[in-house]
């Protein structure tokens, strides 16, 4: 099962579109958010963001998982 506070983490950085702001909306510090991520990737196997500086995109399975976090949080 994937650690729910790392998902939340993804899903509210995808949300903003920000590091520091996901960590100002998460009362986290932005090394925090990052440190999250790269344990979320490390427990999926597979690299979720493609970064370009302080820009980042979802790989296709950052698109998956997104898509699972949504609904889970809808439910």
């Amino acid at each position: 099962m994937l650690n729910q506070q790392w998902l939340h983490t993804f899903l509210t950085l995808v949300e903003t579109g920000h590091f520091t702001r996901t960590a100002e909306k998460l009362f986290m510090t932005q090394p925090g958010v990052s440190q999250h991520i790269k344990k979320l990737e490390a427990q999926t196997g597979t690299p979720l963001l493609q970064r370009f500086g302080k820009r980042f995109e979802l790989t296709p399975a950052g698109e998956t998982l997104y898509r699972y976090a949504r609904r889970r949080q809808d439910d």
